[in-house]
């Protein structure tokens, strides 16, 4: 009698092997434990036990799950024990959706029940074999409770189970899975009740994301960025002006260092905690374990655009940097939802341009900066959406693959992991600020006060970039912004979008009064539109480029998003504006 033991990994399988042969294969508390079948002789029974690796579902996705699920369809068992964790039910019973189609006897062994009871589950083990049509024994491995039971099941269970014939369907599936525990399984009154749930767990996540915007732009930020302004002004400028100007340097040099370099990278800087502080609530998310949730909850929205709950790790990591976004999309199993996700990617705002949003938002709309931001947040979202519904339209993908997320524990964030997180993140802003930020300060600088004859001048508008922006300013007249500086400044964003900011302190002496002469409200506001979404810096789009698998993301990057940026833009000013904003 051969009879399998079959289980999703981290659930006590190999602990249950070695309670039921004597053995002492090797037990841990990870995945990837188990990577080959164990066989042994059963106590007490005529049969041979067989021990496979750990498996999510009979698709496998590695080498393990691919030992596991060969075994299960090459080599019929006479029975089937699937080990189920009592504590993560919806889980563990898509595989069992799974198992019970392949007509073969079949024993649900319901472990941990002992954790289950300390987290107040009561879990109804005869509503299940109703359900599902197999017996299922509650036991506890780890004691040995239950295991006389589920001994005895295995001698005398000849009958069948009732195939549920979903076939490959995943979404059916997983309605099945949460369906029985549903009806199975009484929980307490907990947070993932309330943070999961389909109709309350998204106005919970918009509260959350807007108390952060709140705290970043309109309150804590903004009191923080006020005042590591007020220090570069009135302090670090006339202090390094006063100190160049007594060592003598020509007046060109003394303008170079304190307007072009100072003013730059110092004007860049003191939108550093505000960054900051994004990173800080975003990374307290991530580390409580609440990014999870999220991708739970947001997993049956996303599957309508094509993608999965998988895909929300990526394109939560594409608010701090579309680079290492870019990298973590590797990690998603279909090449659609892949490539896909890539091109929602640059439509998230990175941590490069909240400091233009915060600039502009500040001068502009002093009372509701949060409230800006936070649009331009759902603006660059709702645009991604749509472009995603219009290319899954276009091309029809095969099945979906199944979404299988282990939610982790609820834990208390601990200070030194945030803090090195949030370190990690905003060196990176510092690094692109103290490198790219000073050469390209200090290029705009020169061809500002430099004419084609390369004589020194105050006078921008005769200066190389004065003549090279007229040129190219008029294309931007629909948008609002139809002068040199706004068009100059969209032009090196490309290189880093942290430039298009100290290029809009070069241009205006850093001057709130100079730039509210140039732009108007409505203007400032698409403005800030077009910096969402026109294409990402040279960084990511190599990055994208390499992470798509060719050149094909390219021409839609390079032409296809700039069109789309003017386009929205332009409707965005013509409805705006007709609204008398």
């Amino acid at each position: 009698m051969r009879i399998l033991l079959v289980g999703n990994p981290n659930i006590g399988k190999t602990t249950l092997f070695n309670a039921l042969t004597g053995a002492k294969e090797r037990v841990g508390n990870r995945a990837g434990v188990t990577v080959e079948c164990a066989k042994r002789r059963l106590k007490g029974l005529d049969g041979v036990l067989i021990d496979l690796p750990g498996i999510y579902s009979l698709a496998p996705q590695s080498r393990d799950e691919e030992i596991a699920a060969e075994e299960i369809r090459n080599h019929k068992p006479d029975l089937i024990v699937n080990i189920v964790d009592a504590t993560n039910l919806s889980r563990n019973l898509y595989l069992t959706t799974q198992l019970v189609e392949l007509k073969v006897p079949l024993i649900i062994a319901l472990n941990m029940m002992d954790e289950a009871a300390k987290l107040g589950l009561r879990i109804d083990a005869k509503r299940l074999e109703r359900e599902i049509g197999a017996r299922v024994v509650p036991i506890c491995a780890r004691t040995g409770e239950g295991l006389d039971e589920l001994k005895a099941a295995m001698r005398s269970t000849i009958k069948l189970p009732v195939p549920l014939c979903y076939g490959c369907d995943a979404r059916r599936r997983f309605e099945c899975t949460r369906r029985l525990c549903a009806e199975a399984v009484e929980r307490p009154i907990g947070l993932d009740r309330l943070f999961t749930h389909r109709i309350f767990g998204f106005p919970i996540f918009f509260a959350i994301m807007g108390l952060i915007f709140y705290l970043t732009f309109d309150s804590l930020g903004a009191w923080l960025s006020d005042g590591a302004e007020t220090l570069v002004a009135d302090f670090l400028s006339p202090l390094a002006e006063e100190g160049l100007m007594k060592l003598q340097l020509p007046f060109w040099a003394v303008r170079l260092i304190v307007d072009g370099l100072l003013m730059g990278v110092c004007g860049v800087l003191t939108f550093l905690p505000q960054v900051a502080l994004l990173f800080l609530f975003l990374s307290l998310l991530e580390d409580c374990g609440y990014l999870a949730r999220i991708s739970f909850l947001t997993d049956t929205f996303l599957s309508k655009i094509g993608l999965s709950g998988k895909a929300f790790v990526p394109l939560f990591m594409g608010f701090g940097c579309t680079v290492p976004a870019a990298l973590a999309a590797r990690t998603l199993g279909r090449r659609s939802e892949r490539r896909r996700t890539l091109r929602l990617l640059p439509f998230l705002p990175c941590s490069a341009k909240l400091p233009v949003f915060g600039l502009l938002a500040r001068a502009f709309f002093p009372r509701h900066r949060g409230l800006i931001v936070l649009s331009l947040y759902v603006l660059g979202i709702i645009v991604g959406i749509l472009l995603s519904l219009l290319t899954k339209a276009m091309k029809r993908e095969g099945e979906e693959a199944p979404f299988i997320l282990e939610l982790p524990p609820y834990r208390k964030p601990v200070a030194k992991n945030t803090l090195m997180l949030v370190g990690e993140r905003t060196s990176h802003f510092l690094f692109r600020a103290g490198t790219v930020i000073l050469c390209v300060s200090a290029l705009l600088w020169a061809l500002m006060h430099f004419d084609p004859a390369l004589c020194y001048t105050d006078a921008a508008e005769r200066s190389l970039i004065g003549v090279f922006g007229a040129k190219i300013a008029p294309a931007f007249t629909p948008l609002g912004f139809g002068f040199y500086q706004a068009a100059v400044a969209l032009l090196v964003g490309l290189v880093a979008k942290e430039a298009v900011l100290s290029s809009l302190l070069l241009f205006f002496n850093g001057s709130v009064a100079t730039l509210t002469a140039a732009f108007s409200p409505l203007s400032a506001y698409c403005f800030m539109a077009f910096v969402l979404l026109y294409p990402p810096c040279f960084a990511a789009l190599v990055t994208m480029r390499r992470e798509y698998g060719g050149f094909g993301i390219l021409p839609w990057l390079l032409i296809g998003q700039p069109l789309l940026a003017y386009g929205i833009c332009n409707i965005l000013h013509c409805v705006l504006q007709n609204c008398g904003f």
